[in-house]
């Protein structure tokens, strides 16, 4: 389960590998930003402000328009804004000649990411040490408090099979990953590379509360966690980001402190318990010590039902989608749901496809599905009647249909004596009979 990075570099250049690249125009592509171009478009806010009589003050000046476009690329200072420039600059130099250095060699070093979308980009963009895929869904199925480590992983396995793979290869992978994981108190430092959203961050939660006992931690401990890059319209992740943005990220880590630590102990506790009163306890306290956390544990409460119509907020948001533009694709219907439509992102497309597939494979289903092919893309999804009720708040889909699913530790069951609901507008629990 894990692999040397400078092992993997050797393969892909052997096999003349090519790293995806999005096209012109697509708002997840980056787009490196010139220090020229920007220092130009400072000079052009600023005549703009004079002509227009406008800006922060009476007399603005060309750094209250650097620190502007700084600012708009989510830097605090102009020094900052150009710094980075400089860095991303220096990576693309150091790619381009074909030998970078490799940045973590100077202690024997484990990169943990919960997926392998950045496996390759590492390798290419020179770093040496070895990488581990950690990526339990905890955004799919029950994620329970359970008395013993076997039956959480029986449990995990099962959810996890679920999504198109046997309970015995899932049972096997997760076994291996958690095997694996205890090997990291072997390596003199640890790196986290983690993004803004629940996918990543109830991993990240389940990696903290891990590493909170002294016997797991490695030498050092390091992280970070994304909400953007400048140079991206729609970041939805760092999988998305070429060789050389890794490179930049990693001036971004920082070490991981008790505080971190304690509240992933908390966030983990929060998550698998079967009241979400703990959770929303935890998110309306905030999270200063991780501040994405709080966010992220907020969107993965607003998959338990609505007050107002009884979906969760995916479900909401695919209705939404298809009374906006009409019968498609399930393949452009995930498209429109994460690049336009989905504010965090949530989840990826095999746990989409579970998620529209309870939307048609019930009583009274608010959408079709026609199958056409294996390939889950290519299924074709048509919006019923019930679709415009729903959205205007007009029924209950619970009322309506058998449901059973879970939100992390809370079983959403309309079999039991009560269901736990949310408000998203005042941001509130209810607990209905």
């Amino acid at each position: 389960m894990i692999h040397n990075l400078a092992e993997l570099r050797q393969q892909l250049i052997a096999q003349s590998y090519v790293p995806h690249n999005f096209e012109d125009g697509d708002p997840r592509k980056l787009n490196h930003l010139s220090l020229e171009q920007q220092k130009k478009r400072a000079k052009e806010l600023l005549k703009d402000w004079q002509t227009n009589n406008s800006g922060p003050n009476e007399s603005p000046q060309l750094n209250d328009a650097q620190l502007t476009i700084a600012q708009q690329h989510g830097f605090r200072r102009w020094a900052d804004f150009k710094a980075h420039i400089e860095q991303a600059t220096i990576a693309r130099d150091a790619l381009q000649s074909g030998q970078p250095t490799a940045l973590d060699a100077d202690a024997r070093t484990l990169h943990i990411r919960c997926g392998t979308d950045i496996k390759h980009g590492l390798a290419l963009a020179g770093f040496n040490g070895d990488f581990l895929c950690f990526v339990d869904l905890y955004v799919h199925g029950p994620v329970p408090c359970s008395e013993t480590f076997e039956e959480f992983l029986n449990v995990r396995a099962t959810a996890i099979s679920e999504l198109g793979i046997s309970f015995a290869d899932a049972l096997t992978r997760l076994k291996g990953e958690y095997g694996a994981l205890e090997k990291a108190r072997d390596y003199e430092r640890v790196m986290l590379w983690f993004e803004h959203d629940s996918h990543d961050q109830l991993i990240l939660a389940r990696l903290l509360d891990y590493f909170s006992a002294p016997e797991n931690q490695p030498g050092q401990l390091h992280f970070v966690s994304v909400t953007h890059f400048p140079g991206v319209k729609r970041f939805n992740g760092i999988g998305q980001l070429p060789p050389d943005a890794l490179r930049v990220l990693w001036q971004q880590f920082m070490p991981v402190n008790q505080l971190q630590l304690m509240l992933g102990q908390q966030a983990w506790r929060a998550i698998t318990s079967p009241a979400p009163e703990v959770l929303m306890e935890l998110v309306d306290k905030g999270t200063p010590a991780l501040p994405t956390m709080a966010i992220a544990l907020q969107r993965h409460l607003f998959e338990l039902p609505s007050t107002e119509n009884g979906l969760s907020f995916t479900e909401e948001l695919t209705l939404q989608i298809l009374k906006d533009k009409g019968p498609m694709n399930a393949a452009r219907l995930f498209g429109w749901y994460t690049n336009h439509y989905e504010p965090l992102p949530y989840c990826g497309d095999t746990g989409y496809w579970k998620i529209i597939s309870r939307l048609a494979d019930t009583e009274q289903p608010a959408i079709h599905i026609t199958k056409k092919a294996d390939n889950a893309g290519e299924w074709q999804v048509t919006p019923t009647g019930l679709v415009e009720k729903l959205l205007n708040n007009k029924t209950d889909w619970l009322a309506m249909n058998p449901v059973n699913r879970w939100v992390g530790g809370v079983n959403v069951n309309t079999q039991h004596d009560k269901v736990w609901r949310i408000n998203r507008q005042s941001k509130s629990l209810v607990s209905s009979h």
